[in-house]
């Protein structure tokens, strides 16, 4: 069955691009006509006079959604008012989110912990690639579907167990990652197909950390999991050290990273990936070279330190395992990206930090989804991704972090946004960007959402400019669906008229409603009715959420979304998009 249908929106010119109905004869500001499950897309210039519903007999129920798409560089801050005239028997009310009990803000407290100090790294490590490394002018040729070029250094052959790797590692405390840096050894301790597992030195014998059957069985994940996972979604990773395998280092300079007597839950560095382990270590441009290089794929580590002796805090064997799984398939989406631009010749710099980060978010859901046999657009549920206690360690590593991510940003939309440079460590935009981006996929892939976001990876455009051309459509008509499905996906009740108004990979009240719980946190609360002003604010790539309920026979009623001074919105990429619910 094709599900794909154009946004309706009972009239999608509003939108561009689809082919939709044609034109109501009521005025479009009049959602009168509008039968449960459908949605119009209204413009400032429709909302001049206010949206009006005139008198009906029946009981009605709207979602208004004041949208902002606007797509300049620097993120808008848009601040309006929602002003209802309800005649009687009608209320007008903001969505806002769930009560949380002390329970759940202490876990939601403890998430947001955890992850500040990979989330710091990270945008550390990604800001100095944009800034210090360029592809500009750099022309590398393809093999096949690989890449190669000459080398100067690094491991050129597949190595075998036992044998010393010189490596040089990056400083992550250190201002410049090319120049500040570690030189070590380290001692091959498992190969496979896909990976070569190698201890550092600095960290002693390797199998006083893991046994041979731990580092078997990571290696296996790799090579059976994560690199086919990430392969069909992203593209074949690179081989610039002419190996077909990618060097996981466990080592302690990613302790180091945390500082020592951080309490248990506080947040730990769990491992990355360094774009400029692609380039050569000297070049005619300072910007073209990386003294760092080790010319190859690599991940650097987080080791185990059972006693905490070593490093000033406890990393038992079992949790660095647990805790570097996501790590590996998210910091793989990074390297598969960032290999691509480099080696590629078209692009000329990395790409933008949300899109990245979604995409690197995307990399631990679908490394999640080939591990548990779920297909590309089934559409999972709660019990699909956390079926009983024993699923309990797969659906923290590659499930989890998505929806809690996204729990925040649906909880308040109004302050934060997916398509945001907040991405680069706030935890609500990321969410946002990484459900954005799964979508997309689902809705404007022509269901092959796996090619969707290898065009996304091959770039060469960056941000914006690279998701409109991979989703071919303006990306009003994306928010806008997004927007809407994030309330209207799997709603008790809800006729679905459009498929562009439902997530098709996931019920996302599903699976995120047990983490808040048991409730959606995008939740209607009630206020009295009569006449009403509500001050609203909302950001780039964004949405908030008002509830308009009105009793039979309640006569006619206007809403109007205007500015401070009385003005129908009009800042860059205003929009109101209208569900009726009931």
């Amino acid at each position: 069955m094709n599900r794909f249908f154009p946004l309706v929106l009972v009239v999608l010119a509003a939108c561009g691009g689809d082919k939709g109905p044609i034109e109501p004869t009521l005025p479009r500001n009049d959602i009168t006509t509008l039968q449960p499950g459908e949605v119009r897309v209204l413009r400032p210039s429709d909302i001049t006079n206010g949206i009006d519903l005139t008198n009906v007999s029946d009981a009605r129920e709207f979602i208004f959604i004041v949208g902002n798409t606007g797509q300049s560089k620097t993120e808008n801050v848009a601040t309006y008012v929602v002003r209802g005239d309800l005649k009687g028997g009608a209320s007008l009310s903001p969505v806002k989110g769930v009560e949380l009990s002390p329970q759940l803000v202490a876990a939601a407290e403890a998430l947001e912990r955890a992850q500040v100090p990979q989330r710091r790294l990270e945008r550390h490590i990604r800001d100095f690639e944009r800034k210090s490394l360029s592809f500009r002018g750099r022309r590398v040729a393809p093999v096949g579907d690989g890449f190669s070029f000459n080398r100067s250094v690094g491991v050129a052959r597949v190595p075998l167990v036992g044998e010393e790797l010189n490596l040089k590692i990056p400083d992550g405390n250190g201002d410049n990652l090319c120049q500040d840096f570690f030189t070590t050894q380290a001692v091959v301790a498992s190969v496979g197909a896909r990976a070569v597992l190698a201890v550092d030195t600095l960290d002693g014998p390797p199998f006083l950390l893991f046994t041979q059957a731990d580092f078997d069985a990571i290696a296996a994940e790799f090579d059976n999991v994560t690199y086919p996972a990430d392969e069909a979604w992203f593209g074949t990773p690179t081989d610039v050290d002419n190996n077909q395998r990618v060097i996981i280092l466990f080592t302690g300079r990613v302790n180091q990273l945390t500082l020592p007597g951080t309490p248990e839950g506080s947040g730990f560095v769990g491992g990355f990936f360094f774009g400029g382990d692609f380039f050569p270590p000297v070049a005619t441009a300072p910007a073209f070279a990386c003294p760092q290089s080790n010319e190859a794929e690599i991940f650097y580590l987080l080791a185990p330190d059972p006693t905490g002796l070593k490093y000033g805090n406890t990393r038992t064997t079992a949790s660095v395992r647990q805790g570097t799984r996501g790590t590996i398939a998210h910091e793989f989406q990074h390297m598969i990206n960032a290999g691509k631009r480099y080696t590629g010749g078209v692009a000329e710099e990395f790409e933008v930090s949300w899109l990245d980060e979604a995409l690197a978010h995307m990399g631990e859901e679908i490394t999640g989804r080939r591990l548990k046999n779920f297909t590309d657009l089934q559409s999972l549920s709660h019990a699909d991704v956390l079926p009983n206690e024993a699923g309990r360690n797969d659906y923290n590593a590659f499930f989890f972090q998505n929806f809690a991510r996204f729990r925040y940003w649906l909880q308040r939309p109004d302050t934060s946004s997916g398509i945001s440079e907040g991405a680069r460590e706030n935890l609500s935009s990321r969410g946002a960007a990484w459900a954005l981006v799964r979508y997309a996929a689902d809705n404007f892939s022509n269901s092959d959402p796996r090619a969707f976001i290898r065009r996304l990876v091959a770039g060469p455009d960056t941000g914006l400019t690279n998701f409109n051309k991979a989703t071919a459509a303006p990306l009003d008509t994306v928010v806008a669906g997004w927007l809407v499905a994030n309330y209207a996906d799997n709603l008790a009740g809800l006729p679905i008229t459009n498929e562009r108004t439902q997530y098709r990979s996931f019920n996302m009240r599903s699976v995120v409603s047990p983490i808040t719980g048991g409730n959606y946190p995008l939740q209607v609360e009630g206020i009295a009715g009569g006449t009403s002003t509500l001050q609203g604010t909302n950001r780039t790539g964004s949405g908030t959420y008002y509830r308009l309920t009105v009793a039979a026979n309640a006569g006619a009623k206007n809403v109007k979304v205007t500015d401070a001074g009385g003005t129908a919105i009009n800042f860059p990429g205003a929009h109101v998009y209208v569900l009726r619910v009931k």
